[in-house]
Parts: structure tokens; C-alpha cells; sequence
């Protein structure tokens, strides 16, 4: 490529990538939720699971990964964390190889604790980002999660 056709495309890259801007919203939003959750020395990404237990009583952890769009290894790193600090336990499933997660008692105890902090987390984000462009986050959220699942 020419040097000038590269300045050009760089310049391009640089101000209108929308994984960067992507990257960055998530970086900032999650920031914010990080920092409301620190004290109980929880992840927003274990807080989503503990919620998802719950709402579902007992869950596959392939299941988990699927909802959540990350892998395996991803997902059974954080599991690994929250089983050792008593959060989440596996049952005994309908057969030998199902082995679903339910929540233990601390781990609903956490949850239960993680509210408030939620709370602040999703009222600070919301003032960040405005109804709107909630309600276009939602969307594109619906239509990319859409999208995922057909492909």
C-alpha cells in the first residue's frame, strides 16, 4: 500500500473503528460498576453469574456460556473463583454427566449484598449514557445477540 493510501487508512482506523469504541464504552461502563463492587471484592462478570443462577435456580455452566457469549475457559476460571470462595456449588444432575450450578447460601448472601452496589453502578452508567442511548444499547444488544445465535 502507498504511504499516502496508508496515512489515509490509519487516520480511518484511528477515528472510526467500532471495536475500539466499543472497547472503550465497555471499559468505561464496566469501570464503573468495578469500582461500586470492590469493596465486597466482587467482578461485575461474577455478579452476572450469581444473578443468572438464581433467576434460573440450577444452570449448566455450558449454558452460562452460551447467555453470557464467552468461553469455557473464560467462564471455568471465574467458576473456579466463586466455588472457592463458597459462592456456587455443582448438584448432582439427571445423569452422570450433568453436573448444573446452583447458588450456596454465601452466594446468595453476596448476591443479596452486591444490590446496593448494583444499584449506584446502574444509576452512575445510566447518567453516563442517558435514556437514549440506553434504549440504542438495548437495541443493538437484541439485534447482535439475534445475530449470535443464527450463526
Amino acid at each position: 500500500m502507498k504511504r499516502g493510501n496508508l496515512e489515509k487508512a490509519v487516520d480511518r482506523m484511528a477515528r472510526e473503528c467500532v471495536a475500539n469504541q466499543l472497547r472503550m464504552l465497555s471499559r468505561v461502563v464496566t469501570g464503573i460498576y468495578e469500582e461500586e463492587l470492590r469493596p465486597l471484592r466482587l467482578k461485575v462478570s461474577q455478579m452476572v453469574i450469581l444473578a443468572l443462577t438464581e433467576k434460573r435456580g440450577q444452570i449448566q455452566a455450558s449454558e452460562l456460556s452460551q447467555i453470557l457469549h464467552v468461553d469455557a475457559s473464560t467462564l471455568s476460571r471465574n467458576l473456579e473463583r466463586m466455588r472457592a470462595r463458597g459462592w456456587v456449588r455443582q448438584v448432582a444432575g439427571q445423569d452422570e454427566r450433568s453436573r448444573p450450578l446452583m447458588l450456596t447460601d454465601k452466594g446468595r448472601e453476596m448476591l443479596g449484598r452486591a444490590v446496593t452496589a448494583w444499584e449506584r453502578a446502574q444509576a452512575a452508567a445510566l447518567r453516563l449514557i442517558g435514556k437514549e442511548g440506553v434504549a440504542a444499547l438495548r437495541r443493538l444488544t437484541k439485534q447482535v445477540s439475534g445475530r449470535a445465535k443464527a450463526a
